[in-house]
């Protein structure tokens, strides 16, 4: 299939090269690159250019086939002259300058190192007399001839080293060809093979696209399934690395199954001038890591044609080669080390080794590589790994989302030949599966409460650390925390302590309001592997941001993301992206959040897992929408949240409501969003979560409910932080119609992180002072919290709306026009208020009365469009 592909990312180059050939004191540039990486199209591109601009252009190809043949490149621009060579040049040199109308001519000569020794001769005149501008190309690791040097060695042309394009060009360019955005996933799979070479980019993007592999799903094109390298880019590759010497054929071959390799490592395992000899054909690239020199293909895609093409036999010696080398190195035992001797071992032709394999597989599940840890682990139970094995390729099972059968695996192994500590790992990971991957929490919990009646004491500190992650993810913390009492954390086996239950005690804490606990609970589990970080780091920001140390939840968030960048494995799952998200919505910076967020849910890929990871980032990306003014995609988005949501995260509930209700407020419905947030805190009390209560409590108050300064009050003696006291004075301010305390309130609402929330107490302020007639203050509370509003990214929030607007309307006059204008009839709006369709009515006569308006549309006219 064949594709436009626009020239993107090289508007610098084009420069540079039209900069050189309109030079006066330059006789043209040479333009040097690697294979494929576009000289030739940039060039034309560049000729063209020069011809719209007066000049007279001239494109000549050099070829192998033709190098032997004198003058054969030119033959189109001579004419037979005998065998007077001399008179040939003549001729070839007027020809390739002339022009009829005085214009001045540029030569474009493709591939220069291949014109044989007439042709560069002639080239070399035209240049010596500057009878013609001059581009080259010249492919760089190529063999140059004398004469050919000779031609810019007189410095009397411009060089330009043509680079690949860079990883977002390369994103931008398969965008532009495609006619629409590419799904990160397969911008980055597109980047890992292809390294920005056009070349290679667009033989797998037409095969692929043709293949039906990479089409367009979701309104972006999105990669199914893996790869087939088409022949015509096979034969392009090995045109490069092909018709090598066979030692040479080693080092691309040990390099293709086992990189990067130690240089010396390379050396013993191959042959010392073979690499040499890789080196000299840029077949290889050398790194220095540290105390190191490491070696590495100089392509990818040389890696993946040689492992398709080599002899299996062949490349099976060399991986136990290369496991050998590593098993004699100094860091044999570091884990990564671990992995790789494991990893190339079960695919050489070494003996399997049962122990090295255990340690590996456990070692893929630290670095969130579960498919490679089942397979591991899989090959370690063939070898004689038993029960051990058997657990960690259950738990990577269970982490892709294959949790019958990681439930029939450990159901599988007989309970009477493990060990009791053993058997509460067992127990432990069985009820864990069935709590997230397998979605049924009674089942879970009947499937522990059964365990533990027959296990002993070491056992059953795995049955408490399991109910300590049950009553944290049901929401319920202090029955949690409760749990947690009864066991040692830092005693309990890996796969327990280093998975879940740090994070099951710093959400505990963080929702009991024990931000300081939370914060140590989440400090003591960071050491542990990559996935428990993941996890762990999204418990300590939400107990941060709920207390109120807003500025804090940077430091872990920014952490993770690093994380995410350094391990390839988190790119399915921009974790990074929803830690920051999250710190963005907190602080009030709506467009930061609303990218962030919507990037780390359109990088899940379709396993289970996505589902519930789409589940966690849609909430907060729903509450920013809504807050944004963004309502029908904010509705959009919640409407999602059904098929997504998981009944194993009950505590994210509040969240949800948090989300629902700034979404009913964005239509219109205030006193709806109003009594779903006072629901929501009412639930959080009643599940001891009082850090999400006083968040349920404070948005209730934005949205203007003058009630909940009390129980506020209660809980800033209960919960820690600075939020709950705000909060508490925010709503007395609210309850005593103070609006001195209301602007107080914005600043230190402003001073603690919480924009959105300065917003609205602001433009709650600007309200009261509009109702004691100071109109002066409330002009200014106004002006404050649209400046506010403006640095938030735009917040369109209804307190805000309120505050800016001049009609003279009741709250629930308003709130009915507000859901007129979204197309509702009085019947829908008196269903969606619980009112009489009468009073509907009642009150939209009295607005049109107060108003002028004369009819439904003209009145909903009045209130400002909702932002999408």
């Amino acid at each position: 299939m064949r594709l436009t592909w626009p020239l993107t990312g090289r508007s610098k180059e084009q420069r540079l090269i039209e900069a050189a050939i309109f030079d006066s004191d330059l006789a043209g540039v040479v333009v040097c690159g690697a294979a494929g990486v576009g000289k030739s199209r940039i060039a034309r591109e560049a000729l063209s250019s020069a011809g719209s601009r007066g000049c007279e252009v001239r494109w000549i190809v050099g070829t192998s086939s033709a190098r032997s043949i004198p003058l054969a490149a030119l033959s189109s621009w001579t004419e037979s002259a005998g065998d007077d060579n001399l008179e040939l040049i003549r001729n070839a040199i007027a020809s390739l300058t002339s022009s009829s109308s005085g214009k001045t001519v540029v030569l474009g000569i493709d591939d220069v190192a291949l014109l044989d020794d007439l042709s560069t001769f002639v080239v070399h005149q035209i240049i010596q007399r500057r009878a013609a501008k001059v581009l080259l190309t010249i492919r760089q690791g190529e063999s140059i001839p004398a004469g050919v040097l000779e031609l810019w060695d007189g410095g009397q042309l411009d060089r330009l080293d043509l680079q690949p394009l860079s990883e977002a060009e390369t994103t931008a360019l398969v965008s532009a060809t495609l006619g629409g955005p590419v799904d990160p996933p397969a911008a980055d799979r597109l980047w890992t093979l292809t390294r920005g070479n056009p070349l290679y980019l667009r033989n797998i993007v037409e095969q692929e696209v043709a293949d039906e592999r990479l089409v367009m799903q979701d309104d972006s094109w999105r990669w199914l399934g893996d790869p087939i390298l088409p022949p015509s880019l096979i034969e392009l590759v090995e045109g490069r690395i092909g018709g090598l010497p066979s030692s040479v054929s080693d080092v691309i071959d040990a390099l293709a199954v086992g990189e990067p390799i130690e240089l010396g490592s390379l050396t013993r395992i191959t042959d010392s001038a073979a690499v040499e000899q890789a080196d000299i054909r840029g077949l290889i690239a050398l790194a220095q890591i540290g105390d190191r020199v490491e070696a590495r293909l100089a392509h990818p895609l040389y890696g993946e044609v040689r492992r398709n093409r080599a002899a299996a036999t062949r490349l099976r010696r060399l991986r136990g080669l290369i496991a050998a080398e590593l098993a004699a190195s100094d860091d044999r035992d570091e884990m990564h080390v671990v992995v790789r001797r494991a990893t190339l071992s079960i695919d050489s032709d070494l003996e399997p080794d049962p122990d090295l394999l255990v340690r590996a597989a456990s070692g893929a599940v630290w670095l969130w590589e579960f498919p490679l840890a089942d397979r591991l682990a899989a090959a370690a139970t063939l070898a004689g790994g038993a029960a051990n094995a058997k657990l960690i390729r259950a738990y990577a099972l269970s982490c892709t989302g294959r949790g019958e059968e990681a439930d029939a695996l450990l159901a599988g192994i007989q309970t009477g030949e493990l060990a009791d500590v053993m058997y509460g790992r067992m127990a432990f990971l069985q009820a864990t599966n069935r709590l997230f991957t397998l979605a049924d929490p009674a089942g879970a919990k009947e499937f522990i409460d059964e365990a533990s009646r027959a296990a002993g004491p070491p056992a059953r500190s795995c049955i408490d650390a399991f109910l300590t992650v049950y009553w944290a993810a049901m929401g319920k913390p202090h029955a949690a925390i409760e749990s947690a009492g009864k066991f040692i954390w830092q005693e309990l086996p890996d796969l327990v302590a280093q998975r879940v239950t740090a994070w099951a005690l710093a959400l505990a804490f963080g929702e009991a309001g024990r931000a300081g606990e939370a914060a140590a609970a989440a400090k003591a589990g960071y050491p542990v592997p990559i996935r428990s970080f993941v996890i762990i780091t999204d418990a300590h920001i939400g107990a941060l941001l709920l207390a109120g140390h807003i500025a804090d939840a940077d430091a872990p968030a920014q952490t993770i993301r690093e994380r995410q960048i350094e391990f390839q494995a988190f790119q399915s799952f921009q974790v990074g992206s929803l830690a920051l998200g999250r710190v963005a919505l907190g602080s009030g910076r709506l467009d930061a959040a609303i990218s962030l967020l919507a990037q780390s849910i359109e990088t899940a890929t379709a396993s289970t897992d996505s589902n519930r990871w789409r589940y966690r980032c849609q909430i907060p990306l729903t509450t920013a929408l809504a807050m944004r003014g963004s309502i029908d995609a904010a509705a959009a988005r919640f409407g999602a949240l059904g098929q997504l949501c998981h009944p194993s995260w009950r505590y994210l509930d509040y969240e949800y409501a948090i989300a629902k209700a700034w979404l009913a407020a964005g239509q219109g419905a205030v006193s709806e969003a109003i009594a779903i947030s006072l629901a929501a805190a009412e639930t959080a009390k009643d599940n001891g979560q009082f850090a999400p209560e006083v968040m349920c409590l404070q948005t209730a108050t934005q949205f203007g409910e003058r009630t909940c300064g009390p129980r506020l009050r209660e809980l800033s003696a209960i919960v820690e932080g600075p939020r709950a006291g705000i909060a508490a004075r925010f709503a007395e301010a609210m309850h005593d119609d103070n609006g001195t305390e209301l602007a107080a309130v914005s600043a230190e609402f402003e001073n603690m992180g919480d924009l959105i929330a300065a917003v609205d107490a602001a433009a709650h302020a600007a309200l009261t002072y509009r109702h004691h007639d100071l109109r002066g203050s409330a002009l200014g509370c106004s002006a404050r919290a649209e400046a506010l509003a403006e640095h938030c990214g735009g917040a369109r929030t209804p307190a805000l709306c309120k505050a800016v607007e001049r009609l003279p309307l009741t709250d629930r006059e308003r709130e009915i026009v507000m859901l007129v204008g979204q197309g509702l009839s009085n019947r829908d709006v008196a269903t969606r208020l619980t009112l009489s369709v009468r009073t509907v009515e009642s009150h939209i006569y009295k607005a049109m009365s107060k108003t002028g308006t004369s009819s439904r549309d003209e009145l909903a006219a009045l209130l400002p469009q909702r932002r999408e």
